[in-house]
């Protein structure tokens, strides 16, 4: 019982990464800079690869967190730099 509950935890992680990683790509939309876009793309995707081995549930929940601040801070950052 405790492997499928572990099983369930991790694919809910993994669709909660899925999820983050799609909002950055999303984001990069608005961006007017081509080049700015791809750079951040590069960035996240390098970002997302370097991590990708982690089993541990509360370093991925704390990388998740730490990833969701960044969107947060990038999508303010693309706001300012529309206005």
């Amino acid at each position: 019982m405790t492997r499928d509950y572990s099983l369930v935890i991790m694919f809910m992680l993994r669709t909660e990464a899925l999820k983050l990683y799609r909002n950055i790509l999303r984001q990069l939309n608005n961006l007017p800079d081509k080049e700015q876009r791809k750079e951040i793309k590069d960035w996240a995707r390098s970002d997302f690869e370097a991590h990708r081995h982690h089993e541990d549930e509360n370093t991925i929940r704390s990388l998740l967190y730490q990833g969701q601040k960044q969107l947060e801070e990038l999508e303010k950052s693309i706001r300012r730099a529309n206005s």
